[in-house]
Order: structure tokens, then sequence, then C-alpha cells
């Protein structure tokens, strides 16, 4: 990667926007060159030591850079982690989902321990308490150290919080430069006991800090895997709600907890009838409707297009699977057609689909089929090569060298580098979506905050049961014009804030069609 590559530029934007500048300046002349050592951060970088130091902590302690010295042992090399860094856009779509599934206090748990990188269970146990009796109206009691510590003894079993790895045994005389940290698979979902007691005293008296428990070794933090896996089955759940309704969506989505309680593979292993049964009836119930109309709902989705659920087998009401490689592969052809049909037009995505059903096909068979004038053809299939949607295969009718008429073109889809092109593409939009709704920020700064104090001040005459001419003079304080103008603001920032999220869930999908395709 270069400075001037898309994604580096990205990851820039992003590790800015969260961390400052000087971190941004380490994570972008990393990310440059993908691996580098301390003392060529230091001299492209123009940065003090110390500098490099703080932003490389930063860094390490959100686990945006790691470390290592298996290439040279003595010198260490410090590699981006450019998914953690990306997945800083997905945090409040997971944020959601976390709040869906486990409640509010789960939410600010997992929003803390994303603030800071890795915490002990007491510091987040105490962290979440005090947010919360800080946004009780009423003083009151402080919440339950108890119910918050089952919650997050939920969060631990469920995986979507994990040990972080501790320091391990070195014998090697490096070690003092980098240290062995080792993870321990046995003791990665195991919960540690905490002192509810202490960190209830310290939200009562309104401490800034808790006292050290006995936990103080053991740091947790994020499973980004579980995260993009419980982003994944969100976007499948909702496209199969989208193909057929919903209650197929509520069938999928106990399809893929049954998956997900399985090893990582493309197809998942295979399971019984009463098995899904089971789970549609303890997640929806036995009088939903996706449980009563279970066996219509599994015959439907077997026979969509995009394969939701494989029947398999009959013994025991029937035996299925699910080819998660298929439906993503399938998502992602319906967003490549989307993105040709905007970009070109209809037609063009007629050529495209032809072409990527039929794997090789010759100019002249092309024109035939799809219906389309020859000049046409012609100009689509250009405009296809040029952006790599499709690409041309030359064949020869012999191995010497002879005229051009001698030999044949054939056009292919060639999937995997489409959706690379693509992927580039994403991580522009994304970066111009942000850089905008920075430059309208700055640019209308003074509007903004004048509306947000004026917005403050009633809020606050409201709470104080302030009269309706006081109210009346406080909205008086901005003129017409001016009303109108941050109404358009917020509106394109709403805009920008839309296209910047639909480019991120397309991109998730492209990535892991990627991963998916690597797998194989």
């Amino acid at each position: 990667m270069s400075d001037s590559d898309p994604l580096t530029k990205l990851l820039g934007q992003i590790v800015s926007d969260v961390f400052g500048e000087t971190a941004a300046l380490v994570a972008t002349d990393i990310a440059s060159f993908t691996v580098k050592t301390f003392s060529q951060i230091l001299s492209s970088t123009s940065l003090s030591i110390k500098e490099v130091r703080a932003a490389l902590g930063v860094l390490i302690q959100h686990r945006l850079v790691s470390f290592s010295d298996t290439a040279k042992p003595g010198k260490v090399d410090y590699l981006i982690q450019t998914e953690n860094i990306l997945s800083f856009l997905r945090y409040p779509r997971f944020l959601y989902l976390v709040k869906t599934a486990h409640g509010d206090e789960a939410e600010l748990m997992v929003e803390e321990i994303i603030k800071s990188g890795s915490e002990t269970a007491t510091n987040i146990l105490f962290r979440t308490a005090k947010r919360l009796h800080e946004s009780q109206e009423v003083p009151a009691q402080p919440p339950n150290i108890s119910d918050l510590n089952s919650q997050l003894v939920s969060l631990i079993s469920n995986s979507l919080i994990e040990r972080s790895e501790q320091l391990g045994q070195n014998t090697a005389a490096t070690a003092v430069l980098c240290p062995n940290l080792v993870e321990n698979k046995l003791l990665l979902n195991t919960p540690v006991d905490v002192d509810e007691k202490a960190i209830s005293t310290a939200v009562m008296t309104k401490c800034e800090t808790v006292e050290p428990g006995n936990d103080q070794d053991v740091l947790w933090r994020l499973n980004m895997k579980k995260c993009e896996q419980m982003v994944r089955d969100q976007m499948i759940v909702a496209a199969a709600g989208r193909r057929v309704d919903k209650q197929a969506g509520l069938v999928v989505q106990s399809l893929l907890r049954i998956v997900e309680r399985q090893a990582d593979a493309t197809v998942s292993a295979q399971f019984s009838h009463q098995a899904i049964s089971d789970q549609v009836a303890a997640d929806h119930g036995k009088d939903s409707l996706a449980h009563i109309y279970l066996d219509q709902y599994l015959r439907v989705l077997g026979d969509d297009r995009t394969r939701f659920v494989d029947r398999v087998g009959d013994s025991g009401g029937g035996q299925y699977h699910v080819d998660l490689k298929h439906i993503i592969t399938d998502m992602v052809e319906g967003c490549l057609d989307c993105i040709i049909l905007e970009k070109f037009s209809s037609k063009a995505v007629r050529i495209f689909r032809y072409i990527r059903e039929k794997r090789f096909v010759e100019e002249g068979q092309l024109q035939q089929v799809v219906m389309i004038p020859a000049k046409e053809t012609k100009m689509l299939t250009y405009q296809l090569l040029e952006n790599h949607f499709i690409h041309l295969q030359e064949l020869r009718k012999s191995v010497a060298p002879t005229a051009p008429s001698k030999a044949f073109y054939l056009y292919y889809v060639d999937l995997p580098q489409a959706v690379r092109t693509c992927v580039s593409v994403c991580y522009k939009a994304v970066y111009n979506c942000r850089s905008r709704a920075k430059f309208e920020a700055v640019e209308h700064s003074r509007l903004l905050d004048k509306h947000e104090r004026i917005e403050t001040i009633a809020a606050s005459l409201k709470a104080s049961g302030g009269t309706e001419e006081q109210l009346e003079e406080v909205a008086e304080m901005m003129t017409p014009p001016e009303k109108e103008a941050v109404k358009k603001i917020h509106a394109k920032l709403d805009k920008l804030s839309e296209a910047q999220s639909q480019a991120d869930e397309t991109l998730s999908v492209l990535r892991l069609y990627l991963d998916y395709n690597s797998m194989a």
C-alpha cells in the first residue's frame, strides 16, 4: 500500500478522528508499508521518540497495531491491523445489535471496552455503574453491581468479550525488547471474581476511580470475530426477510444460531429437522408463525436462488446444512448487479449477468442473445471491460504466429477481481463521505453551535417550567433564514451519514466474500 492508496487514506482518517493526528501519522506510515520497525517509523514520520512511543502504545492497546520479532529476533516489527481499524466504522451497528440482544447495560459495558481497548472486569463494572447512576434524573441507589456482574458474565459466556493475551515465559535474551504474549484458550471465556461491595461503595461516594481488585492482572477485550459474525448474521437475516418475509428471516436467524455453535467453515455440519424446530421454538415461541409453518418456510428458503438452507438428507424428518459461502456469493452478485445498474444501465446488467452465468461468451454470440443493438453492445462491454467487471480471454486456433483473424476472443467474469475493484471504490466512497461531512461541519460550525446553544437553553427552560413567551423569545434568537440553513445542513449531514453506512455495509459483504473465497 502507498500513501495515495484509498485504504491507507481511510485508515489514517479513522485513526485521526478517534485518537488524533499523531497516532494517525504513525498508523498511516505503517499502513503504507504494512510492516515497519521503530527506527523506520521514526525516520519517515519526523516525530520525536516520545511521540512515536506514545502513539504506538495507544495503537497497540486498541489492537490497531501488533508487534513481533519473528522475522529477525531482537528487532521488533510493527504490523498494521486493517480489519480492527475498519471495525470502528461498524461499532455503532454492533452496539445496536448488543443492545437488542442483551439490553442497555450490556451496551454500556461493550462501549466502555471499546473506549479503553482492554480493561479489567472491576473497572468495566465501576464505569458502567457510574454512568447508569449519573444518568438517573432523581438521585437514587446505585445500580445493583451483582446484576451488572451477571450481565458481564453473560457477555463472556456468549464470547462477545474474551480475555486478552497475558505475558508468557520467554527464555531468549531479547525478551525485554519484544514481550511474548500468550493466549490461554482454556481460560478465554472464564469469568473472574470481583469485589462487588468495593465497586458499589466507590459509585456511592462518587469516586473517580476504584481500588484495583484481585482481577487486576486479567484484562478483557472485545471479540472482533464475534462482532463480525453478528453483523454478518444480521445482513443474512435482513436479506431473507427482504426476499421472502419477516417470518422467514426469523427462521434463518434460528438456523444461524445453530451454525454458530459449530466450528468455523464455509459449509456447516448437518443438523436435523428436529434441531431446527427446537431452536425456532426456543427463539420465537411455539405459537409463532415461523414455528407453525416451519416446513413451508424451509422449502421456500431451500428453493430460493440464494439457498439460505439446503436439504441434504431425508432421515429424521430431514437433514439440512447452511452453505454460507454460497449465500454470501449470491449477495455479492446482487451487489455487483446494483452497482452496474447505477453506474451504467439495465442493459449493462443484462450483459454482465449473461456472461457470468455462461462463464465464457464470444462477442458475436453475446449480441445475438442479449437483444441489444450490436453498436450499443460493444460500447457497454468495453465500459464493463474498462471498469474491470469483465475480462477478455484470447484463444488462438494455432500456436504459430498468425493473423488476428486466426484467433477469437471470449468475455468472462473474474468475480474475485471484480469484487476487489468494488472494495477499492467502497474505500474511496467511505473516505469521501467522511471528508465531506467533516468539511460541512467545519464550514458551518458557527451556525451549528448557535443552533445547539439555543436548543440547550430551550430544553433547560422547559425542564425548569419556563413560560410560552420565554420559549418564543429563545426561538426568535435565530432568524428564519438561519433556521432554513440549519435544516439544510442537517439534511445534508444525514444523507452523508446514510451514504457512509450503506457503503460500509456493501464493503462488509464484499470483504466477507473475499475471506470465504480464500478459505476454499
